[in-house]
């Protein structure tokens, strides 16, 4: 092949030899996501980080808008992770940015996890609006949602947000583990707030167990937290004392904050 005509080739972007039977795949982008993906199961959200930003550089670069809907989404995640919850807040509305210039629709997921860093911020109002706003079809989602709406209410001392957010999560034997484990916490809020304080031990403790099984260690320090809260107002000071010290030998494993 003369040495012009393989310069048009690369210049047209062909090699020659390709016969193309769809759109090709974009290899680096999903490798990108499947090595963060496995390196966030793994607890190395840092490892994570670096390849979901990766594969968001790749989105750009692609112009894709669902891709960048995905690996946005994945950042977001990974900073709260991280316990970063500002750091979370920016990717998403970068993300929300970057989605609305190429018209791109942005999924309630992202809202979630919105609500869940104003919370960690300790902005409980916002934390409280945005969780209200989801609407989302997805239940397990939603019921999420209703949970963070529910510990910003507790926050906020709306006794009467914290009651509805707990109304909004299922019952019944065939509730998913993590959703039972927010409905034994929501409880436990409310029953604090109600003045029953041995009956919110009992659920906190409850939620303790179910966020343990599920690998949640820090819903399960701030359970532990919430039940030594409940302990306290119960007049059992040694217990409370002893929730309080196993919920910070978990957190500072990592140096994770309680919210």
């Amino acid at each position: 092949m003369k040495r012009g005509a393989a310069l048009a080739l690369l210049l047209l972007g062909g090699c020659g030899s390709h016969v193309s039977t769809g759109p090709r795949a974009d290899e680096a982008y999903d490798n990108a996501m499947d090595t963060g993906r496995s390196a966030f199961d793994l607890a190395h959200p840092e490892q994570a980080q670096g390849e979901y930003e990766t594969a968001y550089r790749r989105a750009l670069l692609r112009d894709d808008a669902v891709a960048l809907g995905d690996a946005g989404y994945n950042l977001a995640v990974t900073a709260l992770a991280q316990d970063r919850p500002q750091q979370s807040l920016d990717m998403a509305m970068r993300t929300r940015s970057d989605l609305s210039i190429r018209g791109g629709r942005v999924s309630e997921d992202l809202a979630v996890v919105e609500a869940a860093a104003f919370y960690r911020l300790g902005r409980y109002r916002d934390a409280f609006d945005t969780a209200r706003g989801v609407h989302a079809g997805n239940m397990a989602l939603q019921e999420r949602a209703m949970f963070i709406r529910g510990l910003a209410a507790d926050a906020l001392g709306d006794a009467e947000g914290l009651s509805a957010a707990l109304q909004g999560i299922g019952t019944g034997p065939k509730l998913a583990r993590g959703s039972q484990a927010d409905r034994d916490e929501l409880s436990a809020r409310l029953a604090l707030r109600t003045g029953q304080a041995a009956s919110a031990v009992s659920q906190a403790l409850g939620a303790v167990d179910l966020r343990r099984d599920e690998l949640d260690y820090r819903g399960m320090a701030r359970a532990l937290r919430l039940a030594a809260s409940a302990a306290r107002q119960d007049g059992k000071l040694d217990r409370a004392a002893r929730y309080e010290r196993q919920a910070q030998d978990s957190l500072s494993q990592n140096g994770s904050s309680t919210r």
